[in-house]
């Protein structure tokens, strides 16, 4: 006979009426428990620290301890516990910026909302948590190469073009731009908020990597990191100088892709340079079935693995309202947003923030409440909580 695995939930909530909605919903449930109940922050605090629930539902204001600062309380001392904020207040999102809440719901809507949030919130914590026996420690790469019969492209394959350009091989410069093209492209259009602009800067930055392809240097970073870092410094570069930055209201969301003159004239000043014709039509872009949803709301599209290192360049997709697990960094982390707005910790990034993350460091909280797209480089033997 199969066992039945009960979350165990305290509540906290100055109202009773509303501690006893939430009683009521979880009591027609078969998996969930209310171990403690609480009135103020305080006294939710010191329950929460003596049961060590596996969620807390808590409200937003009350007495002595207010939801934001419990729920920051909680995670600095029970990193694993999620965390749900109910409010009836109608702009409780933006009184809650700091919060370190998992899931927001409104009180309004509770009845509706609030088995379906903690579902959500355990399916995308459990996951995580069932691919491996719960006495092994899970990594970041246990999950994203469960699919075994998936190869991951290799960061020597990414390297042997870079060598190759570097030779003279304008084919092996094509590929280079095939596949990072429209993440450049993307990265530095939200930095300089300009299309014109950065159409230019993305002919300089490919025409920096033919000229500079013996400069590479693999102990650096990946491949990726290389070319991402070139795109960036230069964007930074030419805001700085020419206050690019102007707010255009036609630059959509996604990825995007420059026009396909851009190749066509890349590879015709390279034509001159080097005294030879052009050789390659313009690239289309990795196909979308490279991503895999390895989580629910979380997608993945592997750009490069490096075995040796331990490291892995990629792609990664939220949906809205999606966290990414809690986790500990084995390596460096870097991160490049691409699109959406992302929530790390106490620190809000935009489209075309950037992100570092040092070894032994935790990231306790990483959700997107719009949707967001980043380029992630790190260890696959980050620690997943």
């Amino acid at each position: 006979m199969e066992r039945t695995v009960v979350l165990t939930v305290v509540v906290v909530d100055d109202s009773a009426e509303h501690r006893e909605i939430v009683r009521y919903l979880l009591e027609r449930t078969s998996d969930m428990k209310i171990i403690g109940e609480a009135a103020d922050g305080q006294e939710g605090l010191n329950v929460v620290l003596r049961e060590r629930p596996d969620v807390v539902i808590t409200d937003l204001v009350m007495p002595n301890l207010n939801g934001v600062e419990l729920t920051r309380r909680i995670r600095r001392e029970l990193p694993g516990t999620m965390l749900i904020l109910v409010s009836s207040l109608p702009d409780y999102r933006l009184l809650a910026p700091d919060s370190e809440a998992d899931v927001f719901v409104s009180k309004w809507v509770m009845y509706d909302t609030l088995l379906p949030a903690i579902r959500d919130l355990v399916a995308r914590r459990g996951v995580l948590a069932s691919a491996l026996p719960q006495t092994v420690t899970q990594t970041l790469g246990d999950v994203l190469y469960a699919n075994r019969a998936k190869v991951p492209v290799s960061e020597r394959e990414w390297g042997g073009l870079v060598q190759a350009t570097a030779g003279g091989d304008r084919s092996a410069l094509h590929a280079l731009y095939t596949r990072t093209h429209r993440i450049v492209f993307t990265l530095i259009v939200r930095i300089t908020n300009n299309l014109e602009t950065a159409e230019e800067l993305m002919g300089d930055v490919f025409h920096d990597v033919w000229r500079r392809a013996s400069e590479y240097d693999p102990t650096g970073g990946s491949v990726v990191r290389w070319i991402m870092n070139q795109a960036r410094d230069s964007a930074i570069v030419r805001i700085t100088d020419h206050a690019d930055r102007a707010q255009i209201s036609t630059i959509p969301s996604g990825a995007m892709g420059p026009s396909g003159l851009l190749w066509e004239r890349l590879e015709q000043r390279i034509a001159t340079e080097t005294g030879q014709k052009s050789i390659a039509s313009p690239p289309h872009g990795p196909p979308e079935s490279d991503w895999e949803e390895v989580a629910p709301g979380i997608s993945c599209n592997l750009l490069a693995t490096d075995s040796e290192k331990g490291r892995v360049s990629m792609l990664v997709r939220l949906a809205p309202g999606t966290a990414y697990p809690p986790h500990r960094h084995a390596d460096v982390e870097e991160l490049y947003l691409l699109d959406g707005d992302l929530m790390i910790n106490d620190k809000l990034l935009h489209p075309g923030d950037y992100n570092r993350a040092e070894p032994g460091t935790s990231d306790q909280r990483v959700w997107s409440e719009t949707g967001c797209m980043c380029i992630l480089l790190t260890s696959i033997d980050d620690i997943l909580n």
